[in-house]
């Protein structure tokens, strides 16, 4: 029984540990839509229960009804036929040798990615976003 718990109380840490090693990380993508259109997507992501700040990226979020709200910052940069998205959090408390709201974070940095990388993202001159790759066909 007491092992039990041990693993149970082990795999809990880990997985907190993932989760704020996973906040504070910095994504890049790199995305085949044009700068414009992969901020109209980004501005997209965050609706009425998020709020604009001034930050270091191209956009700054917090979300409204959390006490020692993070920021996640999002440039972007490229041209009009491809860009590269940089997400992190910026700014962030600590409570408890932890960052406060780190699994929201992560969830947001989730729905970004996948918006910016889904299908239904439509490329110019291309069919869906992940049209372009190449692809060789498996020897008979």
């Amino acid at each position: 029984m007491s092992s039990i718990v041990i693993l149970s109380a082990l795999a809990t840490v880990g997985a907190l540990l993932l989760i704020q090693t996973k906040a504070r990380r910095q994504l890049h993508i790199a995305t085949p839509t044009g700068k414009t259109q992969a901020g109209n997507i980004v501005e997209a992501c965050f609706d009425e229960h998020w709020k604009s700040v001034s930050g270091p990226g191209t956009f700054n979020y917090q979300p409204k009804l959390r006490d020692h709200a993070p920021t996640i910052s999002i440039t972007v940069s490229g041209n009009d036929a491809c860009s590269t998205v940089t997400i992190w959090t910026s700014r962030y408390d600590w409570s408890y040798h932890g960052m406060c709201h780190a699994a929201l974070m992560v969830r947001t940095q989730h729905t970004l990615t996948k918006r910016l990388t889904s299908e239904q993202v439509p490329v110019p001159g291309f069919l869906s976003a992940n049209s372009h790759r190449v692809g060789t066909l498996p020897s008979l």
